[in-house]
């Protein structure tokens, strides 16, 4: 879910603002599984889900 909200709210940027964040780089430590999200100011790992199964064990790269 929190995907799709991302996406909708990155659907209502312009294309300048897009391309101004950094992407930062995630890995869950459960699944394996890694993806990519463009940087908040401040990235709080501790709320961070994984998008595929939804843990909480996620670590920044």
């Amino acid at each position: 879910m929190m995907d799709e909200e991302f996406d909708q709210e990155l659907d209502d940027w312009d294309e300048d603002e897009r391309e101004d964040l950094d992407i930062v780089s995630f890995v869950c430590e459960d699944c394996d599984y890694r993806w990519e999200e463009p940087a908040a100011e401040e990235v709080d790992t501790d709320v961070m889900v994984c998008p595929m199964c939804g843990s909480v064990n996620v670590t920044q790269l």
